[in-house]
């Protein structure tokens, strides 16, 4: 795993933002409070959440506010929402929440009112409603020189598992997935763990790792191993209910398994049709209208096929997308699955602020997320930092070499490096991209004019041809306006399309 993966003092100021988002906080508090010098704070929030801490504050008060006035009683007032979010500057609080929301908080405060007069409820506090993977923690064997009291690992792992909000922990009888280990000691004080994933009712083992380590701090030591644990099973997890979920009849799919089905189609690169991908959320979001993950997909799926050249009317599909996350986030707590792709859709509906913090949620929650180092790396790219996306990607690589979303990092990088003005290395990262997914049709937006650009024209002319294979009339501005990259990037894209034939308009 990356040594740089999210700072702890980074985490911890995250963490207590979110906890005590009312309180007055200044950097140099945030700082001391999370044990990091000012500057050190600042360039890490810069750096991996590509916001200001006070940016990241503001934010953060802000879907507050939101989740305060749909959830309004009949003494709530804007005023009052606004201090006990922490904003004093209330002159600049309705601008700011306009900015981000489209909407004047008395708008949405005076809808929240009209729907409790009309008897339809408002949402309740946050709680999931699609039942989750069931996994059971069975007793791990302590063999060697290991302490007796090593035994706790059970208990702290199983702690983990419940707190991380991706998994059910239930009893073995109950569970659909079981998870044994065993720890083994050694005259020098050290420790290796060694955990199996299996699928309780065929006995088919699904993941395997295991870790080393010295029992200095037998606590700190437990602790660790739990978050690495949890974090490290949440993708064999997920994919295994991908294929369950694939395999069962459609018709008969619980708002789960429809979700699963949907979330199968997304990462194959397939174009998320709205027959398909969508009827299933759709299907799932009535079923389970409360929980975030179906909706944060719906608001991705959108956004995808807006970005991707899907629909004939690509501005309509983005504010669908911006509607769904709104909605999402009102939900959306301590699951990272569905804060990556809240992130995901914001970014691809053109709002980098909101996307920054849904990763920021999302990381901060699971550190080691190959999909949110992957959609931060995106984030940086659109804000232009090049260096930083590409140590983004490269980390989500490195977690998840095998991922079904590793073309989209592969992507990335290429695009960083158009971002740099480097089209050769564009071009090599390009090719991979399509190596990894023949699907990803798209990339020839970018490989066609880094080709260009770079002198090889002919490589450049079949590059486009493969583009308007699949999207006919396809023109530099549909282009220009699919991504929110820099003016630069998107001049230079234009240039080099302009020049081997694209339409401008």
């Amino acid at each position: 795993m990356d040594s740089r993966l999210l700072p702890r003092g980074l985490k911890t100021a995250i963490d207590l933002i979110q906890r005590d988002f009312a309180r007055p906080w200044t950097v140099p508090q945030l700082a001391s409070a999370s044990g990091v010098a000012r500057r050190t704070l600042q360039t890490q929030f810069r750096r991996f959440i590509g916001a200001s801490p006070l940016q990241f504050l503001r934010e953060t008060r802000l879907a507050e506010a939101r989740r305060q006035f749909v959830r309004a009683e009949s003494t709530t007032s804007v005023t009052s929402t606004a201090i006990a979010c922490g904003f004093t500057h209330l002159g600049r609080f309705p601008a700011w929440y306009r900015e981000r929301y489209g909407e004047s908080p008395s708008a949405t405060l005076a809808r929240t009112r009209s729907e409790v007069a009309a008897g339809r409820s408002v949402p309740p506090s946050v709680s999931f409603e699609l039942a989750r993977p069931s996994l059971a923690v069975l007793p791990f064997d302590v063999s060697g020189l290991a302490p007796s009291h090593v035994r706790g690992l059970q208990d702290e792992l199983a702690a983990a598992l419940y707190r991380c909000r991706g998994f059910t922990v239930v009893a073995p009888s109950h569970a659909r997935y079981h998870l044994r280990g065993n720890v083994r000691g050694d005259a020098s004080g050290r420790m290796r763990i060694t955990v199996m994933l299996l699928d309780a009712s065929t006995g088919r083992f699904l993941f395997a790792d295991r870790w080393d380590g010295a029992v200095d701090d037998i606590f700190g030591f437990e602790d660790g191993v739990a978050r690495r644990m949890v974090s490290a099973l949440r993708a064999p997890v997920r994919d295994a209910e991908i294929d369950r979920a694939g395999r069962r009849d459609p018709a008969q799919l619980t708002a789960w398994e429809l979700t699963m089905r949907a979330l199968r189609s997304l990462v194959s690169a397939e174009p998320p049709a709205a027959g398909t991908t969508l009827e299933w959320l759709e299907r799932a979001m009535s079923l389970a209208p409360r929980d975030p993950l179906p909706m944060s997909l719906a608001a991705w799926c959108h956004s995808v096929r807006a970005s991707h050249h899907q629909t004939r009317h690509p501005d309509q599909e983005r504010q669908a997308a911006r509607r769904l996350a709104d909605r999402a986030s009102l939900f959306c707590s301590g699951d990272p699955t569905a804060e990556t792709m809240l992130a995901a859709a914001y970014t691809l509906a053109h709002d980098l602020d909101a996307a920054s913090v849904h990763a920021a949620r999302a990381l901060s929650g699971e550190p080691a997320s190959a999909w949110a180092w992957g959609r931060s790396g995106w984030i940086q790219l659109y804000r232009g930092d090049a260096t930083g996306a590409i140590d983004r990607f490269r980390i989500a690589l490195a977690l998840a070499p095998r991922d079904p979303l590793r073309y989209q990092w592969s992507m990335g990088i290429a695009s960083a490096h158009f971002e740099a003005a480097c089209y050769q290395p564009a071009i090599r990262w390009s090719r991979r991209t399509l190596l990894e997914q023949p699907k990803a049709i798209t990339i020839h937006r970018l490989l066609a004019p880094a080709c260009a650009l770079a002198g090889a024209r002919h490589a450049a002319r079949q590059s486009l041809t493969d583009l308007t294979r699949h999207f006919p009339g396809l023109t530099i501005a549909e282009v220009t306006a699919a991504l929110p990259l820099t003016h630069d990037h998107l001049s230079r894209r234009a240039e080099g399309l302009e020049s081997v034939g694209m339409r401008a308009s």
